[in-house]
């Protein structure tokens, strides 16, 4: 089954990065002026399916004091949603039981599917330079519609929410600044899921402050088909690239964002106990590449990454 899953933000959201909030004296210097991210991680979205899966099929058990597989029912949620974590440096392909494939992240409103793609339409490339182009305008901040010429900016999508406040306790270093995100009206995050699964509409969470979202299902066989007019390489979602860049295309526009992800496991009887995996830096969606080489298609082709939206890309016809 190929399902469209749209999330829709039923209140801010606050999807995480390397800024946290803490404390100076942690090992990880703490930051009092953080900003959500306007995009969930793909890991997200996993973690948020595998949940919803066993929720939906009754294998997860869910009370006051948490939330948890009992151990009869180990089994059948491993073959439903396989029994590991993602790992982004893993050469093999994992199994994650029914999610067969994920695709990138993207937005939604009135059934016109919109991508973010830098904007060098408009930009010749010539003698290993954009032609006309001036530095003070934010080609990065650019939206393209796959189903009508319409072109859109992060505000008309997002809506900035300010919360400003003093932690508990009023200790130093206890003043913060949140920014959170709304979308605006008609907006929803979408993506496309295949799975040998059923899945029903639901209200799920996610985010650090474990936002509430509608999540609708509707079966649908389309893909993100968009093409670069002028043939480059697009990347779709975010990617993970291990070769220097520069040795391997003529010529980018990229911006990188940070990855990381929790290790540990939740318990129900003791008080869990998280650390984050080794930062990883990816080339974020909307990226455009220039005559790549062989090698680096080679490696945007990982199948475990793609499986789950990462390095997914396309190469247009000029």
């Amino acid at each position: 089954m190929r399902y469209l899953v749209t999330l829709k933000p039923l209140e801010p959201f606050m999807f995480g990065g390397e800024q946290t909030f803490g404390t100076l004296g942690d090992k990880e210097q703490g930051n009092y002026l953080v900003q959500s991210r306007q995009f969930p991680q793909q890991t997200a979205i996993l973690g948020m399916l595998k949940k919803e899966f066993m929720t939906q099929t009754g294998l997860l058990t869910r009370k006051r004091r948490g939330e948890w597989v009992d151990k009869s029912k180990t089994v059948d949620a491993i073959n439903l949603v396989g029994g590991e974590k993602f790992d982004m440096k893993c050469s093999e392909l994992q199994d994650f039981g029914m999610i067969n494939e994920l695709s990138p992240i993207f937005l939604i409103k009135d059934r016109n599917r919109y991508l973010k793609k830098v904007n060098i339409d408009n930009y010749p490339y010539e003698e290993n330079k954009l032609k006309g182009f001036n530095g003070k305008v934010d080609i990065y901040d650019n939206y393209v519609s796959l189903d009508d010429k319409m072109s859109l900016k992060s505000e008309d999508i997002f809506m900035a929410v300010e919360q400003t406040g003093n932690k508990k306790g009023g200790e130093e270093n206890s003043l913060f600044k949140k920014t959170s995100f709304l979308l605006k009206d008609g907006f929803s995050f979408a993506f496309y899921l295949e799975t040998n699964s059923p899945l029903k509409n639901s209200m799920v969470s996610l985010g650090a402050d474990r936002s509430m979202f509608q999540m609708s299902i509707q079966e649908s066989t389309q893909t993100l088909d968009y093409k670069d007019p002028k043939g480059y390489l697009t990347l779709l979602g975010d990617t993970y690239i291990t070769l220097d860049l520069k040795e391997h295309c003529h010529f980018a526009i990229t911006s990188e964002i940070s990855h990381r992800n929790l290790i540990g496991k939740k318990s129900v009887i003791k008080k869990s106990q998280f650390s984050k995996s080794e930062t990883v830096y990816l080339y974020e969606k909307g990226s455009v590449i220039i005559e790549p080489s062989q090698e680096l298609i080679a490696v945007l082709n990982n199948q475990n990454l793609q499986q789950i939206g990462y390095n997914i890309y396309t190469i247009g016809e000029n």
